[in-house]
């Protein structure tokens, strides 16, 4: 009866009945290779290999308008700062991005804005009566302000801060002022000099004190921006430097596809 059996059945059959370690492993080995080729579709899908897209150009547009643009395009998208305010853009309006435009990226990579800010900031005023004219102008424009302007009354004291009025008004220190504000910074000009003649400051002298200061204010404001400036191009060189790491990883994958179709040829 089994003799007949063993008639019976196939070639493959019997083969795999005389050695089962043999098949096994033959057939393993197939489910390997057929796991490993859908593993790296997989991949391909998952990391969008070989998929580019143009950036598109969405600079001097509305945010809303720019992330149409964008998500149209299949791609994603995020704000990298919309704190500053620039008076010739117009609020909202996307000031630059990250890539630039026209060139050529993944899907997967996301497009940085950044965004004029919906208003000019709000900074406390500093107080600056019996400051220095230049020293007050100097503070104001290192924390911001574009509008400051001088102009100077009749006083005993020449030199110093008499009044500062925002948008026209009288303003206390330390209220919550815009950086677009016109600012106006009054100075007595040491005209009265009958009063109390030993109050009067010698004007070489206050020039000489209101450099130092403004020298002072702007050292200051220089420093601050050169740090920004550091810290923006270390930010650059990181994710160029990440975006090669991709580029490798790309590369290698590339290679080891090629690897194993070659491997696949072979084998044929």
């Amino acid at each position: 009866m089994s003799n007949n059996n063993e008639k019976n059945k196939g070639g493959f059959d019997r083969f795999r009945d005389r050695h089962p370690i043999l098949v096994n492993s033959a057939l393993m080995a197939l489910a390997l290779v057929a796991l490993g080729y859908i593993a790296l579709l997989f991949i391909d899908v998952f990391t969008s290999h070989g998929q580019q897209v143009q950036v598109p150009d969405v600079r001097n547009m509305p945010l809303e308008k720019a992330i149409d643009i964008l998500e149209d395009a299949g791609l994603r998208w995020e704000i990298s700062d919309s704190t500053t305010f620039y008076e010739n853009y117009k609020p909202g309006t996307v000031i630059d991005q990250d890539p630039k435009a026209k060139s050529y990226i993944k899907k997967i990579r996301i497009i940085y804005l950044n965004v004029n800010a919906m208003h000019a900031p709000i900074i406390p005023l500093p107080k600056l009566v019996d400051l220095p004219g230049r020293q007050g102008m100097a503070t104001l424009k290192a924390m911001g302000f574009k509008h400051v302007v001088m102009d100077s009354v009749p006083s005993e004291m020449g030199g110093l801060i008499l009044q500062v009025t925002v948008d026209g008004h009288n303003v206390a220190p330390g209220k919550p002022v815009s950086v677009n504000s016109q600012i106006k910074i009054t100075v007595g000009d040491g005209s009265i000099v009958d009063l109390n003649p030993e109050q009067i400051i010698d004007p070489e002298m206050m020039d000489s004190i209101d450099e130092a200061n403004y020298q002072d204010a702007q050292k200051t404001y220089e420093e601050e921006m050169k740090a920004a400036q550091a810290r923006a191009e270390q930010e650059r060189k990181a994710q160029a430097a990440e975006e090669k790491k991709d580029q490798n990883k790309d590369k290698k994958k590339d290679q080891d596809k090629k690897a194993d179709k070659d491997k696949d040829k072979k084998k044929n």
